[in-house]
């Protein structure tokens, strides 16, 4: 069985959040997406200091879809440079990683 990985990343737009879920989800790319909504963000941009109020997206998917994750959020994103990380899983209930494993499409990204 594969791995599972978190993916995440922050969008403040709800349109683009909204079109990267719906692309992930409905085309089976992700087993579940988590959304905490509304956080206080602050990074250095071009030299000046920002703070934005964005969402976070935790995405589990598997480890073989890492880059088509990532390719579908670079390609919908209106992010110049937007946050994409993954985050190693190292521990999971067999139960959870049989029903993600299953969940998402059986889909390797060369």
């Amino acid at each position: 069985m594969d791995e599972l990985i978190i993916i995440k990343t922050t969008i403040k737009n709800k349109i683009t959040k909204n079109n990267i879920i719906n692309e992930l989800i409905i085309n089976n790319y992700v087993s579940c997406i988590n959304v905490i909504e509304n956080v206080s963000s602050h990074y250095k941009w071009q030299g000046k200091v920002e703070s934005e109020r964005e969402d976070i997206l935790f995405i589990k998917t598997m480890k073989r879809n890492e880059k088509l994750v990532y390719e579908v959020i670079r390609g919908i994103h209106d992010y110049e440079i937007p946050e994409i990380i993954t985050i190693a899983v190292n521990n999971v209930d067999s139960s959870y990683l049989y029903w993600a494993n299953e969940s998402v499409v059986n889909k390797k990204y060369d």
